[in-house]
């Protein structure tokens, strides 16, 4: 009697506790806002059934027969195994929550600037270069380093003032020399150094003293900007308007994305009602007018030094097209990537070889490192970086393939948000993303996918990020530009592309 009782008290309690369960699971599946609504229908559905099975057997009437136990212990499992299964949806939900929190919040714009001292130099911390002799070059970056000697005075106690250099090679120059004996440098610049011929193994002679980030200064906003800022933070249906995205392929190899030089930079031309989608490739020497230094030609990849808005700026110039939103991802998150869908296929035009890959002509598959390997090589190519920019637009085609296809973005969420934390920033909304994911899993409908690459002659020139110093640069194409802009308003308009046009113009 008394077992009776307490079954009496236990059944319904485990009934109700699934009913929160299931409830709470609801809400978090629709707070996620991913869902189309006929499957959250198909949900609800699904939630209402199982509540009410493990209820039938455990709490219809029973008359004490043996059956009427088993069928108890039945649905006390299936309340069992419903609850575990709501526990770990809501955690594979919650995981997608933060992640996206993540990656589309809004940042604050900065870099990395570092202390630099030659690699045998005694000092260990910032305390030890008490007395140093500090350079900088002159006129150059004048407002963060300005910051970083504000933050050494502090240490110090004392203002430093530092000597200064007319060029980059130069104040490397005194730091070798032992005529400095620090140098204060964005370290973004460290990648600018490669392309200075003597200056590779710049990292090998020195080492980083410390290193300060510094936080951009924000203009105060007229009234036309506060309009305009308001009306940005307004998310477009971008489930029916074209939009343009940006790709920044950040040359850091770290566990976190740091502004600094931008080595791939494709156009993402998206019109979602035709589902057409055109990437644009244009090589990282191109040579265009830097929006920092007030449209003194620059390479294409020195623009990424002063921030996404400035390549972005660049870019938008060069092709009269208006850029809606930004992807940026590293090299470390790229790879990362690639691993997390279970790699991609990619068609080579050529056969190469290096310590990292193997490709053959025709379809290779690869995994992140491959995939990596294939999209950075260009000195074995006969296109040299004209090539590796197609090559770096295959893997993004091969990219988005594998996840609007099959299952992969379910099967594989957890690798895959684990590889966008921290190496992957948008400034898409969380809205949008939620309006593509929702359409995209609606119809599961194919997208047409064409790429396009610039090209242009090599030539040596001084550029605005290393003055004083002939580097090499690619002269731009005007017709190919000419046809980049056009097969952009052809895919805003809602034409369908075909290869036929994106063959480059004679």
């Amino acid at each position: 009697m008394k077992q009776m009782k307490l079954l009496n008290i236990v059944l319904p309690a485990i009934w109700i506790l699934q009913f929160v369960v299931e409830l709470l699971t609801g809400l978090i599946v629709w707070r996620l806002d991913m869902i189309p609504g006929k499957y959250m229908i198909l949900l609800i559905a699904v939630l209402l059934v199982i509540w009410l099975l493990p209820g039938f057997l455990m709490l219809w009437p029973r008359k004490g027969t043996k059956w009427s136990g088993v069928r108890c212990g039945i649905g006390c499992v299936l309340a069992a195994v419903v609850v575990a299964g709501c526990a770990a949806v809501s955690t594979v939900v919650s995981d997608v929550h933060d992640t996206m929190t993540s990656i589309t919040k809004p940042s604050v714009t900065g870099v990395t600037m570092a202390v630099y001292v030659r690699a045998d130099d005694p000092a260990q911390t910032l305390a030890d270069a008490k007395g140093y002799t500090f350079a900088v070059v002159e006129g150059y970056e004048e407002a963060r380093t300005n910051q970083v000697l504000a933050n050494i005075a502090g240490e110090f106690g004392k203002e430093v003032t530092p000597v200064k250099y007319a060029a980059l090679q130069e104040m490397v120059d005194a730091l070798y020399s032992g005529e400095a004996d620090a140098v204060i440098l964005n370290s973004a610049y460290v990648t600018i150094l490669s392309d200075i011929e003597g200056y590779a193994d710049f990292t090998e002679k020195t080492r980083i003293l410390c290193e300060i980030p510094v936080m951009e200064q924000s203009k105060p906003l007229t009234e036309e900007d506060d309009t305009a800022q308001q009306d940005s933070q307004t998310p477009k249906d971008i489930t029916n308007t074209p939009f343009v995205v940006y790709i920044s392929g950040s040359d850091t190899r770290s566990y976190k994305l740091t502004t600094s030089n931008s080595d791939v930079n494709i156009l993402v031309v998206v019109n979602p009602k035709t589902r057409q989608i055109l990437l644009l490739n244009t090589p990282r020497d191109y040579f265009v007018p830097n929006p920092a230094g007030g449209g003194a030609l620059d390479k294409l990849t020195h623009c990424g030094i002063y921030g996404i808005d400035c390549s972005i700026e660049a870019l938008e110039g060069l092709y009269d097209v208006s850029v809606d939103y930004y992807a940026q991802i590293n090299f470390t998150g790229f790879e990362k990537l690639i691993d997390a869908i279970g790699g991609v296929t990619v068609y080579s035009d050529a056969s190469f070889s290096n310590s990292s890959v193997s490709i053959q002509v025709g379809e290779n598959y690869l995994n992140g490192s491959q995939a990596l390997a294939f999209a950075r090589e260009r000195y074995q190519l006969a296109g040299g970086d004209n090539a590796r920019g197609k090559n770096q637009m295959k893997v993004i085609k091969g990219v988005i393939q594998k996840m609007t296809s099959g299952t992969t973005v379910i099967t594989k969420y957890a690798e895959i948000l684990d590889s966008l934390e921290g190496l992957f920033a948008t400034d898409l909304k969380r809205s949008e993303i939620n309006d593509l994911v929702k359409m995209q899993l609606n119809d599961m409908a194919s997208w047409n996918v064409v790429s396009f690459a610039v090209t242009g002659e090599g030539d040596s020139k001084i550029t605005y990020s290393i003055p004083g110093q002939y580097a090499y640069v690619m002269q731009q194409d005007a017709d190919l530009v000419a046809q980049a802009s056009q097969l952009i308003d052809r895919v805003i308009a809602g034409e369908i592309l075909t290869e036929a046009d994106v063959v480059p113009v004679k």
